[in-house]
């Protein structure tokens, strides 16, 4: 029995608009719920019972099922469409925790705020109750949360994880500490490389947290997707204004992506403040036909800071003062303390109102 195989075939008897994706619902649900009536399948993929009596009309002629209702699957495929579920055991969380400690610090140039352990394992386990983890190819458009090691301790029935980043340190401590994965340094104002394009069933990303990022990481998602209804992207992006909130659902829209489910605050971050220290959860299904808003190179603003002037900063021992920000010698305050003070070496600076000039 070629499981593969199978979905196929069941999508295309039933004619089914989710296409094999559907199929697939269905059956993490039978797994998780068996024995599983119509109705609680139906509830559990929100596909109409009808569908769902026909789909598995279709699997209990192929033996997938068996005969007698309600819905249980047979000895011969449970060992094919029952693949290990992600688990957190208390040791592997423990060893998460003692991983991000050590990871690389967050570049807030990048916008990176490390989310909590508690957040990389409950991603973990969210991706892997939506079927975007087991046997199927994912890609981590950016990891300074390290999720890429949290999937690979546990979810060890992964079909392939690749982790593209432009932070050398952060490919480099994921290549050390999830050896299972492909780590790629790339820079996502440009497309996606060639050989990543058109081949991942899911994508996970946390963004810039403007929606020019969310809209430049949301093309290069799409871009990686296998070209076929149900591929599966996961954004981790704030609230915001009515404006931008439309903004940003009027571009998941225009690329042929569809918003399955946005789970509220559940992402925690350590050091987050402009965000409440909380991002939503958007799960995102393509709809067949996802073509990305931004498709050629990217260069305009970016990041949070990309659209503030640069702000200027007194050294606190001497004196002297230091411009911030954009087109600065130093792009954050944390880059200028880590360098020191050109003047006396000092590490401590006051900001100046924005009036002030440097």
């Amino acid at each position: 029995m070629d499981a593969d195989g199978v979905v196929r075939e069941v999508a295309e008897a039933v004619g089914l608009a989710e296409g094999e994706a559907g199929v697939r619902d269905v059956l993490r649900a039978v797994v998780r719920l068996e024995p599983a009536s119509t109705r609680a399948v139906s509830r559990a993929t929100a596909l109409p019972v009808p569908i769902v009596a026909a789909i598995a009309g279709e699997l209990r002629r192929r033996g997938v099922l068996a005969p007698e209702r309600p819905a249980r699957l047979t000895a011969a495929a449970r060992p094919l469409f029952s693949a290990a579920r992600a688990a957190a055991r208390p040791g592997d969380v423990m060893r998460l925790a003692e991983l991000a400690a050590g990871a690389p610090a967050a570049r807030s140039e990048l916008d990176q705020s490390h989310c909590t352990v508690a957040t990389t394992v409950r991603r973990t386990l969210a991706l892997d109750d939506a079927g975007a983890l087991a046997g199927r190819r994912v890609l981590l458009l950016g990891d300074d949360d390290l999720l890429a090691l949290a999937v690979a301790r546990l979810a060890p029935a992964v079909g392939e994880l690749v982790v593209l980043d432009v932070d050398a340190a952060v490919l480099a401590y994921v290549a050390r500490h999830a050896p299972g994965a492909r780590v790629v340094a790339h820079d996502l104002r440009g497309p996606l490389p060639r050989e990543l394009a058109a081949r991942f069933d899911t994508v996970f990303t946390d963004p810039p947290y403007t929606c020019a990022g969310a809209e430049l990481f949301l093309s290069r998602a799409v871009e990686a997707l296998v070209p076929e209804v149900g591929g599966q992207v996961f954004l981790a992006f704030p609230g915001k204004p009515p404006r931008e909130a439309l903004r940003l659902q009027g571009a998941i829209t225009r690329m042929g992506l569809v918003i399955r489910s946005v789970a509220r605050n559940f992402n925690e971050y350590a050091h987050a403040s402009i965000l409440g220290g909380r991002s939503h959860l958007y799960h995102l299904v393509s709809a067949g036909a996802a073509a990305p808003l931004l498709p050629g190179r990217y260069d305009g603003p970016l990041y949070t800071g990309d659209g503030r002037p640069p702000r200027a900063y007194r050294c606190a021992s001497c004196r002297s003062v230091h411009r911030v920000g954009r087109g600065a010698a130093w792009a954050t305050v944390a880059v200028l303390r880590t360098d020191g003070c050109p003047e006396c070496g000092a590490t401590r600076f006051l900001p100046l109102p924005r009036r002030t000039r440097a």
